[in-house]
Parts: structure tokens; C-alpha cells; sequence
């Protein structure tokens, strides 16, 4: 072939997004790494990490949030800034983000048309909007009221809300992390179905998720981020989990549901057809050495009941025991002063004030202790809250930062860290691991085998059958408010489980 003569195939297209040597400092902490990453159009790639490895930091650079530091960003083979989210949502980039960030006070069909109400002779046309919300809910698979208040949904629904968002937005770029960690087994589907329908129109997927399994069952391909450096991207086709494992934390995944056998002691806790706000006839205990599993559906009952066990909503029937006595639990006070601890579902809107330093947070239920009248000990506070991050491993760059600054990781550390200074007896975890990565998984698994060694007894919710069915020494199904079935440590199925949760 001659120099004159054309090529005989066509120049590959550029990626649709592509990423340079891309650099991001916040002061002295280096979040990302020259970051070398391209994003193909119409595939679903994976960003895996564990937190604080740069995944949220990336997400923020790529819709305008942050500002990189150096490096250069290509847009169709184009260099652009990137310098605002609106120059990210005019490109077509958008993200759906764990934490929803809509207005809970608006409608549902509001939220879908922020930024383009539909107007006419400048007055609001709601009605329309809620016709054209519910379209476009109905169309999406998702069975959501277009003219509902957002903040009477779960958070698992506005996050579906957030998703319908985008897509009326026509976005080309769409990011999703954790998108499924409040979602019903029946939302995830729907939304594993438009995510599917979006890639083959073409829309470039990005998919961040701790649970390895979904990134297996819908990616293409899957980038590792550890401590803000790329460590690899491989094919779905071509790696597993313990590889992704590996290059992200050095450690097998036998290691992460690690469980010590333990012997039982007395009973802490005893419920006698306890009835309450969404729950009915619940009976159950816990004892020293023992956690105690609730699965179910979102909706089933399960965070009502142990919301009342702390008080926030008390029992309107049955009875509660308190290490073989009788005890009325009106108040959260109440709960805390027997010794019952809260890990709540939402850590952001529960169990932090995010806007107060680390060390405040740590440090909340004890201040008494930490007092003298109306003065707190500066160093014996300084103290606990050093001892508690130190033990936690929480990655902070100091006690006083806020508490929003940290990954969701290390702020569910510190929610747990919370109360382990109190020094609690029963631990109510809701959800205690969501939104979290593999190793930070292990070592909330590794703080529970310390509590259960100490003679805590806890119970836990998980909506992540794997994880409970792994760690519950008993097992409790609950259904529409109802315990439906009770098993002991892996005596049934992961299929009759399941079966038991849905009803079918």
C-alpha cells in the first residue's frame, strides 16, 4: 500500500470521556493521583474502592463540584474545564448520588422539573407536571406517586426519584453510586432494567458499588481506585472477586464475614408481643455474646421495632424485659440510661451532626462524664476522642474537622465509635454497613466480635442478605409489620429466606 492510499479501516472514535494525569489536593491530603481512566460510549463501567480512596472525590471532579488540581479532562476528544455543574450538566454529565440531594418539601413531580418547571402565563403549571412525572415514572418501572410529598417517600425511593431525574434530563455521562443500597429487591430490578435499557441507547454508565456482585452482574468494565491512585481497569470477562479484592484492599474475601463462636450468656433484652407504629405481636431476645438478625423488605417493620426498643416511638402493646425486668422505654434518655444503643439507618440525618467536628461527634454521649457543672474537660474530651479515632481507624485529618468532610465509611465509624465510649449494652444497628466498603465492612464486623467478647449483645438489621445470613446467630423474617419465620445460625436457605420476606 502505497503513502497516498487511504486507510483501509476508519480512526477508532475517542472515548467519550477521558481523564489525564488528573490531580486533586485539598491542602496537604492528596485525594486522587494522576489519574489516567477513559470511559467508552454506551458501556457500564465500575469504580471500586474502598472509602476514602478517592471514588467520591472523582465523582465531584467529574460534575463540576471540585476544581482538579492538575491534569486534563476530554469531553469527545475535546479538552473542557469542568469548572461548575452547570457546564457538567450541559455536556449531558449528571449524577445520582447515595445520599438523595432533592428537596424533600417539594413534591415528587417537582423535583423531577427543578430548574425547568413547566410555566405558563408565569404561573406554575403543577398539575401538568405531575401528569408528565407520572408518565414518566410509569414508563421507568418505578411505583412511585408523581404527587406525593419526596420526604414521605423511603430513601431508597427518592433515590429512584433522583434517577428519573436524570433521565429527563438526557443525560450522556450518568453516574450512580451506590444506587442500590436502600432499594428493595423489586427497585433494584427496576432500576437494573433502566440501567440496561440506558446503555443501549447509548449512554455512558458509571457504576460505583460496594457490593461486587451487582458490578459483576451488569458492568463491562471495572476500574480499581486505592488511596487515590488507579491500581488497575480489567474486563468483567477477565477478573473476579478476590482479584478486585485484592487490588483494592490486600485481603481475601474469606477474611471479610470473619464471625468468633462465642458463648451465650444471660438474656439482655426479651420482647412479649410487642406492638408499635408499622410493627405488630413482635417476640424475640437477645442475649450476651449473641446478634440477632432482622431481614426483610423496606417497610417491613423492622427499623419501627428497634426504633422503639430506643425509645423514639414507644410500644403502644406487649412488654418489653430489661435483663428479666419489666421496663417502659417512653424516651430515647430512657433507652440510653439502661444501656440501648442506635446506629441508625441514616447516619447523615440520625446519627451526626455533620456540620461539628469529629472529636463532638465521638464524644456526644458522654459529656456528662466529660464535665464538671457546666464546664467540659478540654483535655480528658481531647483525650476520648483521640482514643476513639485512633481505635476506630477513622482517616481524619484532624479531631476538629467536620464530620461532613469524611467518607460515608469513616462517618458510620464514627457513629459506632459514638457509642463505644458510651459503653452501651445492647447495640441496635440499622443498617450498619451501607454505603461502605469491603475492608471497612471487616473491621464494623471486627468492632462487633469485640462487643459480643465484652458481653454487648447486638441486634442488626440488613437489607444485604449475605451479611446477616452470615453473622446472626438467629435470624428473624419480618413481613408487612409481622416476624414471620425465625431461623437459627444458616439452618435455611438464602431461596427460603427470601421467599419468606416477599410472601410468594
Amino acid at each position: 500500500m502505497s503513502l497516498t492510499d487511504p486507510p483501509s479501516t476508519a480512526a477508532a472514535p475517542a472515548p467519550l470521556l477521558s481523564l489525564h494525569q488528573l490531580d486533586k489536593r485539598f491542602g496537604a491530603t492528596h485525594a486522587l493521583k494522576a489519574v489516567d481512566l477513559s470511559f467508552e460510549r454506551g458501556e457500564i463501567h465500575a469504580i471500586v474502592g474502598e472509602n476514602g480512596a478517592g471514588k467520591s472525590t472523582l465523582i465531584k471532579v467529574l460534575t463540576g463540584v471540585h476544581r482538579r488540581t492538575s491534569g486534563e479532562i476530554y469531553w469527545q476528544g475535546q479538552s473542557v474545564p469542568l469548572n461548575d455543574p452547570h457546564e457538567a450538566i450541559g455536556l449531558g454529565i449528571n449524577a445520582v448520588h447515595q445520599e438523595v440531594v432533592l428537596c424533600p418539601h417539594l413534591t415528587v413531580a417537582a423535583n423531577l422539573f427543578l430548574g425547568d418547571e413547566a410555566v405558563k402565563f408565569g404561573l406554575l403549571q403543577h398539575g401538568t407536571m405531575v401528569r408528565e412525572g407520572q408518565k414518566l415514572l410509569d414508563s421507568l418501572g418505578f411505583s412511585l406517586p408523581a404527587g406525593a410529598l419526596l420526604s414521605s417517600l423511603t430513601i431508597g425511593q427518592q433515590q429512584l426519584v433522583a434517577t428519573a431525574r436524570a433521565e429527563r434530563r438526557s443525560a450522556k455521562f450518568l453516574i450512580f453510586d451506590e444506587p442500590t443500597a436502600y432499594l428493595t429487591r423489586q427497585e433494584s430490578d427496576a432500576l437494573f432494567r433502566l440501567i440496561r435499557q440506558l446503555k443501549a441507547n447509548g449512554t455512558t454508565i458509571v457504576y460505583i458499588s460496594h457490593r461486587l456482585e451487582e458490578v459483576f452482574e451488569l458492568c463491562d468494565r471495572v476500574s480499581v481506585l486505592r488511596d487515590g491512585a488507579l491500581v488497575g481497569t480489567r474486563l468483567i470477562t477477565e477478573t473476579n472477586e478476590n482479584d478486585l479484592i485484592a487490588l483494592m484492599i490486600n485481603r481475601s474475601i474469606e477474611q471479610i464475614y470473619h464471625k468468633d463462636q462465642i458463648p451465650l450468656g444471660a438474656t439482655i433484652l426479651e420482647t412479649k408481643g410487642l406492638s408499635g407504629p408499622g410493627f405488630n405481636n413482635i417476640s424475640l431476645s437477645v442475649r450476651e455474646g449473641e446478634i440477632v438478625g432482622l431481614y426483610g423488605l423496606i417497610g417491613a417493620g423492622r427499623s419501627e421495632f428497634v426504633q422503639s426498643l430506643f425509645g423514639r416511638f414507644p410500644a403502644t402493646g406487649g412488654e418489653i424485659l430489661w435483663q428479666g425486668n419489666r421496663v417502659v422505654i417512653g424516651s430515647e434518655r430512657t433507652a440510653m440510661d439502661l444501656g440501648i444503643a442506635l446506629a441508625p439507618e441514616s447516619r447523615r440525618d440520625q446519627g451526626l451532626c455533620l456540620n461539628l467536628g469529629v472529636g463532638f461527634n465521638i464524644n456526644l454521649p458522654i459529656f456528662d462524664r466529660l464535665s464538671t457543672g457546666p464546664l467540659i474537660n478540654l483535655p480528658q474530651e481531647a483525650k476520648a476522642a483521640e482514643r476513639q479515632i485512633k481505635d476506630m481507624r477513622i482517616k481524619t485529618a484532624s479531631r476538629q474537622a467536620n464530620a461532613s468532610s469524611l467518607s460515608g465509611g469513616n462517618q458510620q465509624k464514627i457513629v459506632i465509635g459514638k457509642w463505644l465510649n458510651h459503653g452501651a449494652k445492647l447495640f441496635l444497628f440499622d443498617e450498619p454497613t451501607v454505603g461502605v466498603d469491603v475492608g471497612t465492612k471487616a473491621e464494623i464486623y471486627r468492632l462487633m466480635g469485640q462487643l459480643l467478647h465484652q458481653g454487648a449483645g447486638i441486634i442488626m438489621i440488613s437489607s444485604y442478605l449475605p451479611e446477616v445470613y452470615e453473622l446472626a446467630d438467629r435470624l428473624h423474617v419480618f413481613r408487612r409489620g409481622s416476624l414471620v419465620a425465625s431461623h437459627d445460625f444458616k439452618d435455611a436457605s438464602h431461596e427460603t429466606i427470601l421467599t419468606e420476606a416477599i410472601g410468594v
